[in-house]
């Protein structure tokens, strides 16, 4: 793991922005805290982070157009959120968010999901070589993914997800398989939400669900990577 890890927190909420923060830093995490949206997209544009989290109603504009702008940066996001309607977390999801937790939350949880995402975000591998599949190349240490010759950005779970389907090409990999190699035995995450960013994650390979190149859907087992190998 990385040391000095830097944290942006955008909350407007400051009573509760001040508990996280403190469980935060009493994990040695350096926390930058922003209680608008203008201030955050100024940090973003001047600051370097290892990790995001936004809630989304904030003067000033939209968390969701900060984790947007964090996506591009391949910044690993999470929303902590009062809007718990099930299509407020697809959107979530859609929009690359890597982790979203619902209000009221108990913030020896966020950091516990904190931990998960930075872990699997910036673990070390003793994979040195690149994973290269037909019209696919997998760089396991500058985490570059390339589709046909041209670079496409995936979000932290995005990279997860598709190195561990193909590290285990041509294996049926279920739902159960996948939360657990990509966001830990004890996260909660549901099968719509590991469907959505399975979805998120053709798209930007430019896959397709009826006629998969590398990625397959079997009904009821789970997904199987089934691109051919280069060596």
């Amino acid at each position: 793991m990385l040391n000095d890890i830097c944290i942006l927190y955008v909350e407007d909420d400051k009573s509760s922005a001040e508990i996280l923060t403190l469980y935060l830093q009493k994990q040695g995490y350096k926390v930058t805290y922003c209680d608008n949206a203008i201030d955050a997209n100024r940090a973003l544009d001047n600051l370097s982070f290892h990790l995001a989290i936004f809630d989304i109603m904030l003067p000033g504009g939209d968390g969701r157009t900060l984790l947007e702008k964090a996506v591009e940066k391949s910044l690993p996001s999470m929303m902590v959120t009062a809007k718990v309607a099930e299509n407020d977390r697809i959107n979530g999801f859609d929009l690359g968010a890597d982790d979203y937790v619902c209000k009221p939350y108990s913030p020896r949880e966020v950091v516990s999901r904190v931990q998960a995402l930075l872990k699997r975000t910036y673990r070390e591998t003793v994979q040195t070589k690149n994973l290269r599949f037909q019209g696919l190349q997998i760089d396991l240490q500058t985490k570059l993914v390339e589709v046909n010759e041209q670079a496409i950005k995936l979000t932290a779970v995005e990279f997860s997800m598709l190195t561990y389907l193909a590290n285990k090409a041509q294996h049926i990999i279920s739902r159960d398989q996948l939360i657990s190699q990509v966001w830990g035995d004890t996260a909660e995450i549901t099968d719509r939400a590991v469907d959505t960013h399975l979805a998120n994650l053709r798209k930007k390979l430019g896959d397709s669900k009826k006629a998969p190149k590398f990625i397959a859907t079997h009904y009821g087992q789970g997904y199987q990577f089934i691109a051919g190998k280069v060596s």
